[in-house]
């Protein structure tokens, strides 16, 4: 099982999970609209974080190439979909 699979997602709710490294990887749902989705396209890894299903428009974009790099990137990113979702709530 990889490292990242386990990870604490915060208050994000595990929708979709596959550690295979193919596009659809995982997509984590928070409140207020906001996703976190990762996958792996061609030669590279990228994790997303979509506000309102605007895919068009990610609120951040994260990208790598190495597996053991992504627990950290998904840490940054779950820090800044927690701390987007809070404020989009408070609005």
């Amino acid at each position: 099982m990889q490292s990242w699979s386990r990870m604490d997602f915060g208050t994000g709710k595990i929708i979709f999970l596959d550690i295979t490294q193919k596009e659809d990887m995982l997509q984590v749902e928070y409140p207020n609209g906001f996703l976190l989705d990762m996958g792996w396209y061609q030669d590279r890894y990228i994790i997303f974080v979509i506000h309102n299903f605007d895919w068009s428009h990610p609120v951040q974009q994260y990208e790598t190439t190495e597996t053991n790099q992504l627990p950290a990137l998904l840490t940054e990113a779950v820090r800044l979909v927690e701390k987007e979702s809070q404020s989009a709530g408070a609005n």
